[in-house]
């Protein structure tokens, strides 16, 4: 299915980061392009391979964590000693054409469980994303692996803990063009310290994401006004390597990066604020605080253009009540004396 094709509807069908991804190709935000293999493919393929009893009875009998690494390294190893069926693999070799216009293109492979990327719960990091991936081929032996991921040791022990029956979990993938990241990072449209929802937070380094999100690299941090896009604060950190593609092996590594270099922001002013303005539009399509991860890099319009890259829901504060400030009743004067004496709302 097309991303712009997949709405809150088909969450069962293409998982919550496509369904994420939908919504803001809807709002005409910049997304790169890209296509889902849906969870009936995944589905249909567990069945064909007969590996959906194999599976639960490994994770079923796996107690602690050396059992559910065990468990994981099996399940894997069967997901990636097999091959897609070939209906299948014919669609996806079409749609990966397609995308490229009839040429190789680099894309980035991405999980999208049906469980994942909801207000009740989020596998941030527990199932993996493979960049830069080229070729037909390729793309065909990351879906397996992608597929695999769905049982990586900490996604595993943490369905356990959320009582999440292995036999109801499936997975999409996305698939979509890479982009050549300048910067990247996450945004947060809510403080995640304090729960402050008059505030955007942004996190980001040089290069592709993957420092910011494994939390390798001390990234520059900003707060934007949400209401005046004013930029609160930045702390500018010292970035001493960024993920980048190296040209000579097709593949991601680490680029050290000079003091000067590393010490200059990841992005300019008019890019934060252009990023919480995106974020501000995303919240409000999406209907509460957003959790986006975002990148800077060439498009169609210059050299560096913002694309988002996934949006899932905020799961701490959401969850929160909200705390009054003011008693009912209470006048702005008698809120003013009691929070010099040092009362709460509440009396206490």
């Amino acid at each position: 299915m097309r991303l712009d094709e997949c709405g809150p509807d088909l969450a069962g069908r293409v998982g919550g980061k496509a369904v994420g991804l939908g919504h803001l190709l809807r709002q005409s935000l910049r997304v790169p392009p890209g296509f889902v293999i849906t969870t009936e493919a995944y589905r249909e393929w567990v069945l064909s391979r007969s590996l959906q009893h194999e599976v639960v009875r490994l994770i079923e009998e796996s107690e602690g964590v050396a059992a559910e690494e065990q468990a994981s390294r099996r399940i894997r190893a069967a997901f990636e000693a097999t091959e897609l069926l070939d209906e299948l693999a014919a669609e996806v070799r079409e749609a990966y054409a397609e995308l490229g216009g009839g040429q190789e293109v680099s894309v980035a492979v991405r999980s999208s469980a049906t469980a994942e990327d909801t207000a009740e719960a989020s596998f941030a990091g527990q199932q993996d994303t493979y960049l830069w991936v080229t070729g037909a081929s390729s793309l065909l032996t990351h879906v397996l692996k992608c597929w695999g991921s769905l049982f990586t040791p900490q996604a595993i022990s943490y369905r356990r803990r959320l009582a999440i029956p292995v036999h109801e979990v499936a997975m999409a993938v996305v698939v979509q063009r890479m982009v050549a990241a300048e910067a990247a990072g996450v945004m947060m449209t809510i403080d995640p310290v304090t729960g402050d929802r008059s505030q955007i937070s942004i996190e980001g380094s040089f290069g592709l994401g993957l420092a910011v999100v494994g939390g390798e690299v001390t990234p520059d941090r900003f707060s934007v006004d949400k209401v005046t896009f004013e930029i609160r604060s930045r702390a500018i950190a010292h970035k001493p390597f960024a993920y980048r593609l190296d040209p000579a092996t097709g593949r991601v590594r680490s680029f050290e990066l000079s003091p000067e270099e590393g010490g200059l922001p990841c992005l300019h002013d008019d890019e934060v604020i252009r990023i919480a303005e995106v974020g501000k539009r995303a919240e409000r399509a999406l209907g509460g605080p957003q959790d986006i991860e975002w990148a800077v890099g060439p498009g169609p319009e210059g050299p560096r253009q913002l694309f988002m890259l996934q949006a899932r829901p905020e799961t701490v504060w959401s969850r929160k009540s909200p705390t009054p400030i003011s008693a009912r009743g209470e006048t702005a004067a008698d809120r003013v004396v009691r929070l010099m004496r040092g009362g709460s709302p509440h009396g206490q």
